[in-house]
């Protein structure tokens, strides 16, 4: 074979090589793909873990008394379940709502009877967040800041439990 032949089939596949390597992610530090912030690490703050850790308290209380007895304590504004801006609100499987602490005419409204602040309905949606997502799930909605009267992004930790929802919301910063 022709030196020069050699040379170029050489030059050639070691190029591949090259451009294989290249093309692989993370290759070369300008190509490597930005990381994604995890979905719920805007709302892991002290706010988010105060609200976990009440609505792990209901689910304890749900487990222990059943969820009428605690459809009843959260209607009633039991101390355990109603502290400053955490509160615990019950929903049932399709998304009406059937225990609130702050205003007992909240109950029985539905996705029919309720929306957000931008007019959507939302609660059937956040029922179905959280049956598709047993450990718990973030769920976002936009309402007024009950101190403020300003409308900004709400976010509820929600769990399905016994075919009801039992959730605590927080306010997010607004950027």
């Amino acid at each position: 074979m022709n030196r020069n032949l050699i040379l170029l089939i050489a030059a050639g596949a070691l190029g591949l090589i090259l451009i294989a390597v290249a093309m692989k992610p993370g290759s070369f530090p300008e190509t490597t793909s930005p990381e994604l912030p995890d979905a719920q690490s805007q709302t892991e703050s002290a706010d988010a873990t105060a609200a976990k850790a009440m609505v792990a308290r209901a689910l304890e209380y749900l487990d222990e008394h059943g969820t009428a007895a605690l459809i009843e304590k959260v209607n009633a504004a039991a101390p355990e379940f109603h502290q400053g801006q955490f509160y615990v609100f019950v929903l049932d499987n399709a998304g009406t709502i059937v225990a609130h602490p702050i205003d007992p005419d909240w109950v029985g409204i539905t996705d029919e009877t309720g929306r957000d602040a931008d007019g959507n309905a939302f609660l059937a949606r956040m029922a179905a967040a959280a049956a598709e997502n047993p450990d718990g799930s973030w769920f976002d909605y936009r309402w007024p800041h009950p101190a403020t009267k300003e409308v900004g992004t709400k976010s509820s930790w929600v769990v399905m439990r016994d075919d009801h929802v039992v959730g605590v919301g927080i306010y997010l910063e607004e950027e």
